[in-house]
C-alpha cells in the first residue's frame, strides 16, 4: 500500500473504531442497567420473604397467646365460649361470664395494635349496642335429591 491509500483509509478505520468504542459502551451501559434492575427485583423479593416469614411467625405467636389466654381466664370466669369464625382474622376470642357481667375478650401479644375490626366492636360494646337474638331454625320437611340431565354429544358429529 502506498501512503496516500494509507491516509484515505485513516479517517474511515477511525471512524470504525470509534462506532466500535461507542458500541461496547453502549453495551456495558445496558448491562448496567440490566443488574441494577436485577439487583433491585431481588431485593424486592427477599423482603417479601421476610415479610411473609414474620406474619407466619406473628400468627403462631398470636394463636399461642390466644390459646394462653384462654386458660388463664379459666379460674376467673363461670362459664368461657370461644368464638370460631369462618376468617382467619375473627375480631373476637372469647365471650367471659361471670357472675354480674358478659366480657367481650381479644387477646392481643402485649403491644400489638388492635385492628379496625376490633376497634369497632369495643366502640359497639362501649355504646351499648349489643343485642340478645335467639333465632329460630326450621329443618325442611323433606329432601329431594335427582339425577341432573346432561346434553350428550354424538361422537363425531360436527359443531
Amino acid at each position: 500500500m502506498s501512503g496516500g491509500q494509507m491516509d484515505n483509509q485513516m479517517p474511515v478505520l477511525l471512524l470504525l473504531l470509534s462506532l466500535a468504542v461507542l458500541a461496547l459502551i453502549v453495551v456495558w451501559l445496558v448491562a448496567a442497567s440490566k443488574a441494577r434492575e436485577a439487583r433491585h427485583y431481588r431485593a424486592l423479593y427477599e423482603q417479601k420473604q421476610s415479610q411473609a416469614f414474620q406474619l407466619g411467625g406473628s400468627k403462631a405467636i398470636g394463636d399461642i397467646c390466644q390459646h394462653l389466654g384462654t386458660f388463664a381466664m379459666l379460674l376467673e370466669y363461670d362459664q368461657l365460649l370461644t368464638v370460631s369464625s369462618t376468617s382467619s382474622q375473627g375480631s373476637l376470642d372469647l365471650l367471659a361470664i361471670k357472675e354480674d357481667s358478659l366480657d367481650f375478650i381479644e387477646f392481643k401479644k402485649k403491644g400489638a395494635a388492635m385492628q379496625p375490626r376490633e376497634n369497632k366492636i369495643k366502640a359497639l360494646v362501649e355504646q351499648r349496642r349489643v343485642r340478645y337474638l335467639i333465632k329460630d331454625v326450621e329443618l325442611p320437611q323433606s329432601l329431594s335429591i335427582s339425577d341432573r340431565t346432561t346434553k350428550r354429544k354424538a361422537i363425531g358429529a360436527s359443531k
